[in-house]
């Protein structure tokens, strides 16, 4: 007994398709929608939630996860979705990638999310999930950063001590250098590498791009020092090692996505050369490439490693806020 699909899909040709959506054709639009309306959901979650556990979403999709649905995320759905049809333009399956793969690498890329980000904050007073679950004074301080305030003058009308005010700066800077949304600081102040409470009680230095009156400046690293020496660590890694760690941290891909894009063609000797059999290898392969650029640190800049205490973790985290801070 055979069943006739409720859809029958009308192109079998990726390049036809690219077309017809670029020229935004009606029977294109509603095989896109068929087809990528679950990863279109998606990823208009995970822009809206990032920093939140995907566990706690709540639409059931066709391929299992759950997405809550509410106003934000239907509105980035819409959004994405327009942008689908702009981005299609530029598809012409080089290499023999797909226009799956395509498509779902640039709505996935840090520079959509840009792109969404400046479009959020343009029709909205947009407050990222990462601080809403900080609540207040959280909020109101991330509120009078985005309108340019002085720190005396945020200090002032919340009431709050200096000190307090850094603690809360520090804890709203690192949410963002997390969920890769640190531009939405205009004027980063201290962008700390490092997380709370990951420091031994006898550790007297934190290691940090930059500062303000809280660290004297013979103890921080000028920025463009740092600038040289993440330069230095990557121009030594591997072609292969680099690319994995921008399309981890830079366009902030998943493990599967990763996977995916390095199994198009152009890429395939990659995947040899760092071993990757299959997505989940990727994590192994990330800690492997920390460890080469931890010892490429040691071998071009003791001092540094010495006078900071850099270790493998901090390492992953100096290189982690490069990307964030100065590559995108």
């Amino acid at each position: 007994m055979f069943i006739i699909p409720l859809f029958q899909l009308i192109y079998s040709d990726d390049n036809k398709l690219a077309t017809d959506l670029c020229k935004k054709n009606k029977q294109a639009i509603s095989e896109f929608l068929e087809i990528y309306s679950d990863e279109l959901y998606y990823i208009s979650s995970k822009f809206n939630n990032r920093g939140i556990d995907q566990d706690s979403w709540q639409y059931r999709t066709k391929t299992g996860y759950t997405i809550q649905v509410n106003d934000d995320v239907s509105d980035t759905f819409l959004w994405l979705t327009k942008q689908s049809f702009n981005k299609s333009c530029a598809y012409r399956g080089d290499n023999g990638a797909t226009f799956s793969t395509y498509i779902k690498s640039v709505l996935n890329s840090s520079f959509t999310f840009k792109d969404w980000l400046k479009w959020k904050t343009g029709v909205t007073g947009y407050i990222p999930k990462c601080i809403n679950v900080l609540k207040e004074p959280y909020v109101e301080i991330y509120k009078l950063l985005r309108q340019n305030k002085p720190d005396d003058r945020i200090c002032n009308t919340l009431n709050l001590e200096y000190v307090e005010f850094y603690e809360c700066y520090q804890k709203i800077e690192t949410a963002l250098i997390e969920t890769n949304q640190i531009q939405l600081l205009k004027d980063p102040k201290f962008l700390s590498i490092d997380t709370p409470g990951e420091y031994e009680e006898n550790d007297k230095k934190h290691f940090q791009l930059s500062s303000t009156e809280f660290e004297s400046p013979d103890t921080q690293p000028d920025i463009e020092r740092v600038k040289q020496i993440a330069s230095t660590i990557l121009e030594q890694l591997s072609e292969a090692q680099r690319r994995l760690l921008i399309l981890y941290w830079r366009e902030g891909q998943t493990v599967q996505e990763i996977y995916e894009t390095l199994s198009i063609g152009i890429f395939e000797d990659y995947i040899i050369e760092l071993q990757i059999n299959e997505s989940k290898d990727i994590y192994s392969t990330i800690n492997k490439t920390v460890k080469a650029a931890f010892q490429i640190s040691v071998d071009n800049f003791p001092e540094f490693v010495t006078e900071y205490s850099i270790t493998e973790s901090s390492i992953k985290k100096f290189l982690k806020t490069y990307f964030y801070y100065f590559e995108n």
